[in-house]
């Protein structure tokens, strides 16, 4: 899973990079071009751990976000001559967080120093959405200049019929999250990576005393907020062990930031974990909720897709409870399901296969 950090300049957005890579990465330098900084953020599960313990693999690989720190989206840049890389590199994440900011501060040049989240989150929605509307205005031009050859015009009918109501609604202020797309016309759009349809997780830094008002964006798919201090937060990460303890509990801090953060997008983007394990390997994997078992076969290889059987399906909490894969066969709770079967949260997979 890779997720885009973005927001305006001086929102927080590195800030909160350092605190969840304990890295300390300057500020971007510019706005266009400018490659992300990029961590991968191990996700902590205390079912995983127990696995680990339970059949002490060779291997342990728990499950990750990528998170990259995208430079920051000045007001008007959607409509830039730079506007290709700068939002070049944002497209191919699979959610956004948008940072905002709920304090003031004299470390940074604002062009507007006032703290007003509200503010913020419709500036950094306007210029997503301006993006978005300039990829379908071009996919209009270009549907007109095709629509002149008689053999393509059912399907530039079919996907203009999309696109312009996608056009339709951006016009309007409406994200293209709101628009109601049909699997069928899924194919159209699908290399456009809008943001706007793109689940987002709204990150509002705060002051220490925490406190920032409710927020809400008709353009942006805002699936999930989450609150805190981020200067403090990264201030935490950099300490040594003990000390952080000491700090931690003075401010009333009882998790790390990138638990926190990890919870977040999971429940912000709709994911979820699926587990393999053995002597070799214990592993996570990410999927969304809802997926079924042969999206999970096809997040280990593509092959075990491509030749799915069955799979052998046991709940974590059952193996947890039981005690072993044996004694859970033994009370029947392990199960043979088929390519339709939606995978749980927590499930355990062995996925049975053809070459």
């Amino acid at each position: 899973m890779k997720v885009a950090v973005i927001g305006l300049p001086g929102s927080g957005k590195t800030t909160l990079f350092n605190a969840l890579s304990e890295k300390q990465v300057d500020l971007l330098p510019g706005v266009a071009g400018s490659a992300p900084h990029m961590a991968s953020v191990q996700v902590r599960d205390l079912r995983m751990e127990w696995l680990r313990d339970h059949y002490k693999p060779k291997k342990y690989s728990p499950a990750t976000v990528a998170v990259e720190d995208h430079a920051g989206i000045p007001p008007g840049s959607a409509r830039s001559d730079r506007r290709g890389e700068l939002f070049g590199h944002m497209r191919n994440a699979e959610g956004l967080v948008v940072v905002v900011r709920g304090f003031t501060s004299d470390r940074y040049a604002y062009d507007d120093p006032s703290s007003d989240p509200a503010r913020d989150l419709e500036l950094v929605a306007l210029e997503l959405l301006s993006a978005d509307l300039e990829i379908c205005e071009r996919r209009l031009e270009r549907l007109a200049a095709e629509w002149k050859k008689p053999a393509n015009r059912d399907r530039v009918d079919r996907e203009k019929a999309v696109v312009q109501r996608l056009a339709d609604a951006l016009n309007d202020g409406q994200g293209a999250h709101a628009v109601d797309i049909r699997p069928d016309e899924e194919a159209f759009i699908k290399g456009f990576q809008l943001f706007t349809r793109k689940p987002t997780l709204l990150m509002v830094n705060t002051t220490e005393d925490g406190g920032a008002p409710a927020l809400t964006s008709s353009a942006l798919k805002l699936a999930h907020r989450f609150d805190a201090c981020l200067q403090l937060e990264a201030d935490l990460s950099a300490m040594d062990g003990e000390d952080r303890e000491v700090f931690a509990a003075e401010f009333g801090i009882t998790e790390p930031l990138r638990d926190r953060f990890n919870l977040a997008c999971y429940r912000g983007l709709g994911l979820q974990s699926f587990f393999t394990v053995g002597e070799d390997e214990v592993r996570a994997w990410t999927i969304e909720t809802g997926d079924d078992a042969v999206t999970a076969a096809g997040k280990i290889h593509t092959d075990l897709a491509r030749g799915f059987i069955r799979a052998e399906v046991m709940a974590y909490d059952d193996l947890h409870a039981l005690g072993s894969e044996r004694d859970v066969k033994a009370a029947g709770k392990q199960r043979l399901e088929g390519k339709n079967y939606v995978v749980a949260d927590g499930d355990i997979l062995n996925i049975r296969f053809s070459v």
